[in-house]
């Protein structure tokens, strides 16, 4: 029987208050659960969530306040924005995007909130099940995630949506909320395929027409990506193979 590994964040004003009655009443609790204690939602970044999945994690969940009643304003804002950038990534890798679940509607109700959590990823299976990897292997995609929201100008842009859709930007402007999110979104899908090509010319160089084959995308969007890649500094032109120029990354 497959018995999922979750590894649980909870807010410590709300959600960790909950898991204290818990122990304290000694209300039963079928699963054997080692909350993780943090002082906000909005402190569990991307390089977190990607430790506790290459750690073997079959699924990661984050417990903050509810939306309108956390203690530092926006942390429970930046929690949800970072939650839907990482969801992406997930889908881009292939895995299943539930595997990642901030809860932001009750700070009360943890068992019930774990519980179904925990059946869903038990009804997922193991990570990587879903592309045919185990998890051993699938830790390496994880690289993928790093590469993709470390890069600075998506930390900024989640880091400054509030600012941005909620009060105004250098010139006096308040954001659409949703033309604000399809930016980021295409901005995350660009930098994924970036980090793609990072990853697979880490170790040698490689042609647009064989990347672009190895990641079944058109080698316009894969000359595109080396483009700017080399504009970055990311990315430099090796050799010529028959004439066909050949790319490896800088790291």
């Amino acid at each position: 029987m497959f018995e999922p590994k979750i590894v649980p964040f909870v807010c410590d004003w709300c959600s960790l208050q909950s898991a204290d009655f818990i122990g304290i009443t000694r209300l039963y609790f079928p699963k054997k659960v080692s909350f993780i204690r943090v002082p906000c939602s909005g402190r569990i970044n991307p390089e977190i969530v990607t430790n506790a999945f290459k750690s073997g994690a079959d699924g990661v969940l984050v417990m903050g306040c509810e939306k309108g009643s956390c203690n530092y304003r926006t942390g429970n804002f930046q929690a949800e924005r970072w939650s839907h950038a990482y969801k992406l990534v997930l889908e881009l890798m292939g895995l299943s995007p539930d595997r990642l679940h901030l809860n932001l509607e009750s700070d009360t109700e943890i068992l019930t909130v774990y519980d179904a959590f925990y059946e869903k990823i038990k009804n997922l299976g193991p990570i990587g099940s879903e592309i045919g990897k185990t998890k051993e292997k699938v830790k390496d995609l994880f690289e993928l995630a790093d590469l993709t929201l470390q890069d600075e100008d998506i930390k900024w842009l989640v880091g400054r949506e509030w600012t941005l859709v909620t009060v105004e930007d250098a010139y006096g402007e308040i954001r659409n909320e949703e033309d604000f999110k399809k930016m980021l979104e295409e901005r995350i899908k660009q930098e994924f395929l970036i980090a793609q090509i990072t990853y697979l010319t880490r170790k040698g160089p490689m042609s647009t027409v064989e990347l672009a084959e190895k990641l079944n995308r058109s080698p316009k969007e894969v000359f595109s990506a080396l483009v700017e890649m080399q504009r970055r500094e990311k990315a430099q032109l090796v050799d010529f193979v028959d004439r066909v120029p050949r790319f490896q990354s800088v790291r």
